[in-house]
């Protein structure tokens, strides 16, 4: 998710208040190894972060109407140092279940996550499903960052049906660049081109994108 324009700041004594918008225009929308979709997708967030505290929502819409490509999330992080923990509520309006409030909508994941530092760049983060999953699916990420090049590799350490694999596997390997692109004095978009591979799967995605 690319967090682009600063809606507001406040700050009040050493703890500053920020709420960000953002959008991404996706030419897929790839998760954990998985095109979800088969369409361009439409990725809107918003996020209030006070302190070490944000909380925040994220949606994608397949721009062909596919049910599989649509998803809202909330969210909400706390950062201890370089590390934070995570809670997620994954739902998908347009699947079978279309009861947003029934307790069978909602997909919660638990996550830790360290950030690396700017002389070690190595980012590790590991989240577990602990609603409406009688797999209890894990997965875990790597991601290395070099200026405007990020390196990831995800695995699940068994068996999900939520993953699709039978046994511990790598899911998620893959490239991200980045260029801020200036436009105006007054406005620039990120773009974003992405090279993903799913060994376990045996898939591969090349994806582009712009984010405002």
């Amino acid at each position: 998710m690319i967090i682009a324009g600063i809606f507001g700041m406040v700050t009040t004594q050493s703890v500053q208040a920020q709420l960000n918008l953002g959008l991404d225009v996706m030419s897929r929308y790839v998760w954990r190894g998985a095109d979800f979709g088969n369409s361009p997708s439409i990725q809107p967030d918003i996020s209030f972060t006070s302190g070490n505290l944000t909380i925040g929502g994220w949606a994608a819409m397949a721009t062909n109407g596919n049910p599989a490509g649509s998803e809202i999330d909330f969210y909400l992080s706390y950062d201890i140092g370089n590390f934070s923990l995570s809670v997620t509520d994954y739902t998908f309006p347009e699947d079978a279940v279309s009861d947003y409030f029934a307790k069978s909508s909602h997909f919660v994941e638990i996550g830790l996550g360290w950030a690396g530092t700017s002389s070690f760049p190595l980012s590790i983060s590991t989240g577990m499903f602990v609603t409406n999953d009688d797999d209890y699916s894990i997965y875990t990420e790597l991601g290395y960052s070099v200026e405007n090049v990020d390196l990831m590799l995800g695995f699940t350490p068994s068996a999900s049906a939520l993953y699709g694999t039978s046994k511990a596997g790598i899911i998620h390997t893959g490239i991200s660049a980045y260029r801020d692109i200036q436009v105006t004095e007054a406005f620039s978009f990120k773009l974003t081109g992405s090279l993903i591979v799913n060994p376990y799967s045996n898939n591969a995605f090349f994806l582009v994108g712009v984010g405002f």
